[in-house]
């Protein structure tokens, strides 16, 4: 016998919210049978101390991949991966690609794998207020929204209507 619950609450508690200013995303698009290549150059730039904030990989139509790379953004760095990502694509121009800066919301909820429709509800309201989703990712007890510079407090006040969200000061980058 299998018994299955269905958790709904009209505003959804959750544990926190932050955000993470002064942040590089970097995108970069690929065949998908180059997915090995990509994984490697990735660990290496963990090897060399380079920390992410978030990284994620979505299939794109016709085996193509997008992987996306958050991380504090610094000048020297953010050249660095540049550099990798250009020897990397062989592509051609426009298969990758650096926005800076751009903020990071992050919410900290109870069992946000075991909620259906807990995505649709943190990013419905994102894009109800016409803020635009850079990039997003959601793991068993967090879910990330990427968006431009000096809209991660638009996004945390659109979310108060969906969420129950104490008030924190914003976070600088992290180190990395």
């Amino acid at each position: 016998m299998e018994t299955i619950a269905v958790y709904w609450e009209p505003q959804i508690r959750i544990y926190g919210v932050s955000t993470v200013t002064g942040l590089s995303l970097f995108t970069v698009e690929f065949p998908g049978q180059r997915l090995a290549h990509w994984g490697e150059m990735i660990a290496s730039l963990g090897q060399a101390g380079v920390t992410f904030q978030l990284v994620t990989l979505q299939p794109l139509s016709a085996g193509t991949m997008r992987l996306s790379l958050l991380l504090a953004s610094d000048d020297d760095r953010d050249q660095r991966i540049r550099r990798l990502l250009e020897s990397g694509t062989g592509a051609g121009p426009g298969s990758w690609r650096q926005l800076a800066p751009v903020e990071m919301v992050y919410l900290h909820g109870p069992h946000f794998q075991d909620r259906y429709g807990i995505a649709e509800a943190a990013i419905a309201p994102v894009l109800a207020a016409a803020i635009p989703l850079l990039a997003s990712g959601c793991s068993g007890t967090s879910i990330h929204l990427v968006v431009p510079a000096d809209c991660a407090a638009r996004t945390v006040d659109c979310l108060r209507h969906t969420f129950v969200i104490d008030s924190r000061p914003p976070a600088g980058p992290s180190n990395g």
